[in-house]
C-alpha cells in the first residue's frame, strides 16, 4: 500500500484480472496492496441489488440503480481504511444479470483525506465504472468531491418533512459509535438521499466522530451490515421487529425510533448546517483534545455559547486553569450559573479565583450565596469576600432569616459568622422568635441550639420572646424547658412572662410544695385550669383540698376552676381518717358552700352530721356518756329514711370503730343489725391470707369477747359465734409469723382471759395446706386410740 495517497482496486465480473480466470475478482489493484485488505474490500462492496431491478432491465433503469458509497475506517485488525462506491452494471462480460462494479480507495494514514469528508466524495468524477486492461493502478493523490456540499445538504434538509428527525439521528449515530451501540438504519426514496443525511450528520457531528463512522449509502439487507449507518430503499428488507439491533430512521413513512435526544444534538440541528463549521472551529480552541463524542464535547461547545451552565460550570471549574483569565472571563460573561448546584458553583468560584478571572469569580460568588440563602443545606460553605457580593449577602439574609426553617436559618446564620456579616439586632430577635424559637420544643434540640444561641444574643432574645409567647397553649413544654441546658443560657427564670412555668418547674422538682405554688399564684387573683392539672394531675385529695382553704384566697373557690375541682374533692369516696370529715366542717364554715351544688351540700352536711353522731360516741368518758351517743345515733340512724344518708353515717361509724372502746362498740354492734353488717364486710378482706391484717382479726375476738358481757340483748351468743366463725376459719390459714402477732395484741390489749383462750386456741393453727394435712392426720390418729 502506498505510503502518501490511496491505493486504488477496481472489483468486478469480467473475462481478465488479478485471479488469471474469468469471473467476479480484483480487474485491477495498485500494486503491494496486502491480501488481507483486499479481502476486506471484498467483503465491503458486496451488491444485490433491490427487487424492482430484476432480470432484463433497461439500460435507463440499471442507471437509477441505488449507489453505495461505503466508508470503513482501519481498525485494529485491518488498519486500512476504505472508502468505495459501488454500482450496479446489469450484466457481465457473459451477459450474466447481476453483475456490480465497485472502485475502492484504500490508505493507512486518515490524514490523506486532509479536509475532505468520506461523503462528500459523493458523485464524485474520480469514480470509474468501467473494467481495464492494465492490471496496474496508480496511487490517488488527491480527492475531487461532489456535488455534496454545506450549501445543497442545508438546502435538502430544510426542504425535507423529516427535518424534525436530525437531532434524533445525530443521537442514534453518536450512539452507533459506542462500543455495542445500535448500527442506524436510514430509509429514503434513492440513495441519494441517504447519502444527504449522511453528509447533513457528517457536516454537525465533531469531525473526530465523522472519521470514525462507517456508512453504507445502500444495502438490500441492512440487518447483516457492519457499518454504523447503512442507507436503504423502502422496497428492501427492513424488519420493524429488530428495533433492539438497530435504530430505523424511515424518512420514507415517516417513523424513527423512539429515543431520547442528546442536548447537544438539538443544539447542533438548532444551528444548522452552515453556522456548524464556524461552531466547531471556535469550540476547538476551547478543546484539549480528550473531548469524545456528544457527550464530551457537549459542554465545550455550550461554553463557547454561553448556555446551559449547569453543563459547563463543572467543565470550567475544571479547565479554567488551561484556558487562562481573559477566556475564562470571556465564558463566563455569558453564562448565568443562578441554576448551578452550590457544590457546582463553589468549585467554579474557587477556580475562577485562582486563575486570576476575579470578575467572574464575583459573579459565581454572588450566585454562590443567593442559592444557599435561599436553600441553607447542610455541608461546606463558601467566604464571600467582594464588597458588592457582601452588601448584597446582608440584605438578602435579613429578608431570608426570619422567613427560614430552623435548620435552615441556623446554616444561615452559621455562615454569616464564618463570613463576618453583620445582622442587624431586630433581624437576630425576629429570627429566633419566628425560625429559631419553634425549634426548643423537638426532641434533641439542644445540641445544635445551645452552640448557635451562644454566638448570637440577639437571636436568644428572640427566642425567649417565643418561649414566652407560648406558655399559654405549651405550659407543660416550657416547664420542661426549664430544666434543660437552655435554661440558663436563655436566662428563662428571669423572665416575668414565664413566672407561673418556673413555679410549677419547682413544685416538679421538690423546691415548693403544689399548695403553696397555687397559694402563690393565687394572688395574681386567677387561676388557670391547666395549672390545676399540672399540679394534682389525679385532682385534689381531701387532704389537698383542707390545706387549700387554709392558705389560698377564699374568694377563688366561689368561681371555676376551683370551685369545680373542691366540688370533685367533696364528691370523691372517703378514705380512712377523718380528714374529710374535717373537710366538710371547713367547708360549711366558709363563703363557698353557699355556692356548691345543692347535692354537694346535702353530702357534706350528712358526712358533718355523721361524723358529729359518731364524734359523740369517740369521745366519750364514760359508759353512760356512751350510752346517751350510741342512743342519739341509733335513733338518728332509725329514723332516717334516706338510704344515701343511712350509709354515710354507717360509713363513718365504720371508719372510726376501731377508736371506741371494745367493750362499749361491743354494745353497739348488739343493738344494730346493720352495724354488724357493715362491720363484719368492712372486716372480711384483711382476714384473706394474702392481705392478712393480725390487728383487724385481734378487733372482731376482742368484740366477740365483750358481747359475752352484753345483757339483756336476745341472740348474743349466736352474735358471738358469727365473729368466731367468720375469724378463727380464716386465722387459721394465716402463716404462724402473723398468728403470733394476733396473740400479741390480744396480750397487750386485754381482756388477758381472750389472750390466754387464743393461745391455746392457735397452738393447733397451722399456716399451709400440707402443715394442716399432716395436723389433721395426727388428730385423727389421736382419736381412734
Amino acid at each position: 500500500m502506498s505510503e502518501m495517497g490511496f491505493s486504488q482496486l477496481y472489483y468486478t465480473s469480467c473475462e481478465r484480472g488479478l485471479a488469471g480466470h474469468p469471473g467476479l475478482q480484483f480487474n485491477a489493484a495498485t500494486p503491494g496492496v496486502r491480501p488481507e485488505v483486499m479481502t476486506a474490500v471484498e467483503e465491503m462492496t458486496g451488491y444485490e441489488p433491490p427487487p424492482s431491478l430484476a432480470y432484463g432491465a433497461s439500460a435507463a433503469a440499471i442507471a437509477t440503480a441505488p449507489v453505495n458509497l461505503c466508508y470503513q475506517p482501519g481498525t485494529t485488525k485491518t488498519p486500512a481504511t476504505m472508502l468505495a462506491q459501488v454500482a450496479f452494471v446489469g450484466t457481465d462480460y457473459s451477459r450474466r444479470f447481476g453483475n456490480y462494479f465497485a472502485h475502492t480507495l484504500v490508505t493507512s494514514n486518515p490524514a490523506d483525506f486532509g479536509e475532505v469528508l468520506p461523503i462528500e466524495l459523493w458523485g464524485s468524477a474520480l469514480w470509474t465504472r468501467e473494467p481495464v486492461d492494465d492490471p496496474d493502478l496508480p496511487v490517488l493523490g488527491g480527492l475531487t468531491p461532489g456535488g455534496l456540499d454545506r450549501d445543497a445538504v442545508a438546502a435538502f434538509v430544510t426542504a425535507h418533512r423529516g427535518e424534525r428527525h436530525l437531532p434524533a439521528l445525530l443521537t442514534a449515530i453518536d450512539l452507533a459509535l459506542r462500543p455495542e451501540g445500535r448500527r442506524v438504519v436510514v430509509v429514503e426514496r434513492d440513495a441519494a438521499a441517504v447519502a444527504a443525511w449522511i453528509a447533513a450528520a457528517s457536516y454537525l457531528l465533531p469531525r473526530e466522530s465523522v472519521r470514525r463512522m462507517s456508512f453504507a449509502t445502500y444495502e438490500h439487507q441492512p440487518r447483516f451490515s457492519g457499518m454504523h449507518v447503512v442507507g436503504t430503499l423502502a422496497e428492501s428488507e427492513v424488519s420493524r421487529a429488530a428495533f433492539d439491533t438497530y435504530h430505523l430512521f424511515d424518512f420514507v413513512a415517516d417513523e424513527i425510533s423512539q429515543i431520547d435526544v442528546h442536548p447537544m444534538a438539538a443544539h447542533l440541528a438548532y444551528m444548522g448546517v452552515e453556522s456548524a463549521e464556524l461552531l466547531w472551529r471556535q469550540a476547538r480552541e476551547l478543546a484539549d483534545g480528550s473531548e469524545e463524542g456528544l457527550d464530551g464535547w457537549y459542554p465545550v461547545v455550550m461554553a463557547d455559547a454561553g448556555t446551559d451552565a449547569v453543563v459547563v460550570a463543572p467543565w470550567l471549574a475544571a479547565h479554567a486553569r488551561r484556558l487562562e483569565a481573559e477566556t475564562v472571563e470571556r465564558i463566563g460573561s455569558l453564562l448565568d450559573v443562578s441554576g448551578c448546584s452550590l457544590d457546582a458553583l463553589a468549585r467554579l468560584a474557587q477556580a475562577t479565583e485562582a486563575v486570576g478571572a476575579t470578575g467572574f469569580a464575583e459573579q459565581v460568588e454572588l450566585a454562590w450565596a443567593r442559592k444557599f440563602i435561599e436553600t441553607a443545606p447542610s455541608g461546606g460553605t463558601l467566604p464571600v469576600r467582594s464588597v458588592p457580593a457582601r452588601q448584597e449577602v446582608a440584605v438578602a439574609l435579613a429578608e431570608r432569616l426570619p422567613l427560614a426553617d430552623a435548620r435552615a436559618a441556623a446554616a444561615l446564620l452559621h455562615w454569616a459568622e464564618e463570613c463576618a456579616i453583620r445582622v442587624p439586632d431586630d433581624v437576630q430577635h425576629q429570627t429566633g422568635a419566628r425560625a429559631i424559637g419553634p425549634a426548643v420544643w423537638e426532641e434533641g434540640a439542644e445540641a445544635w441550639l445551645v452552640p448557635l444561641l451562644r454566638s448570637w444574643p440577639g437571636v436568644r432574645g428572640g427566642v425567649v420572646a417565643h418561649i414566652s409567647a407560648s406558655v399559654h397553649n405549651r405550659l407543660s413544654d416550657v416547664i420542661g424547658l426549664l430544666s434543660s441546658e437552655l435554661a440558663p443560657l436563655l436566662r428563662l427564670r428571669e423572665d416575668g412572662g414565664l413566672a407561673v412555668a418556673v413555679l410549677l418547674a419547682d413544685v416538679k422538682t421538690g423546691r415548693i410544695q403544689p399548695v403553696h405554688a397555687l397559694a402563690r399564684l393565687a394572688l395574681s387573683g386567677q387561676v388557670q385550669p391547666d395549672v390545676l392539672i399540672l399540679l394534682w394531675p389525679d385532682g385534689w385529695t381531701h387532704h389537698d383540698a383542707l390545706l387549700l382553704l387554709d392558705n389560698v384566697e377564699k374568694s377563688l373557690f366561689c368561681r371555676p376552676p376551683l370551685l369545680q375541682w373542691l366540688n370533685e374533692a367533696l364528691l370523691s369516696p372517703a378514705s380512712g381518717g377523718d380528714t374529710y370529715e374535717r373537710l366538710c366542717a371547713k367547708v360549711l364554715e366558709e363563703p363557698v358552700v353557699g355556692v356548691l351544688p345543692r347535692e354537694t351540700v346535702k353530702q357534706v352536711n350528712a358526712r358533718f352530721e355523721a361524723a358529729s353522731l359518731v364524734d359523740g360516741m369517740v369521745r366519750a368518758r364514760s359508759e353512760q356518756q356512751f350510752g346517751h351517743a350510741m342512743d342519739e345515733f341509733i335513733g338518728v340512724y332509725r329514723g332516717t329514711r334516706n338510704e344515701r344518708r343511712r350509709g354515710e353515717l354507717m360509713t363513718v361509724l365504720v371508719d372510726k370503730a376501731a377508736e371506741v372502746p371494745p367493750e362499749w362498740f361491743a354494745l353497739l354492734y348488739a343493738r344494730l343489725q346493720d352495724v354488724r353488717d357493715a362491720y363484719r364486710s368492712a372486716a372480711q378482706p384483711s382476714l384473706d391470707p394474702r392481705q392478712a391484717d393480725p390487728a383487724v382479726a385481734a378487733d372482731l375476738l376482742t368484740v366477740a369477747r365483750y358481747l359475752g358481757d352484753v345483757v339483756g340483748v336476745r341472740g348474743i351468743n349466736a352474735m358471738r359465734m358469727e365473729l368466731h366463725e367468720q375469724t378463727l376459719p380464716a386465722v387459721r390459714k394465716w402463716p404462724r409469723p402473723l398468728v403470733r402477732q394476733v396473740v400479741e395484741l390480744l396480750r397487750r390489749r386485754g381482756p388477758q382471759d381472750l389472750a390466754r383462750w387464743f393461745a391455746d386456741e392457735s397452738r393447733a393453727f397451722a399456716g399451709n395446706p400440707l402443715a394442716r394435712f399432716l395436723l389433721g392426720q395426727m388428730r385423727s390418729r389421736e382419736r381412734r386410740r
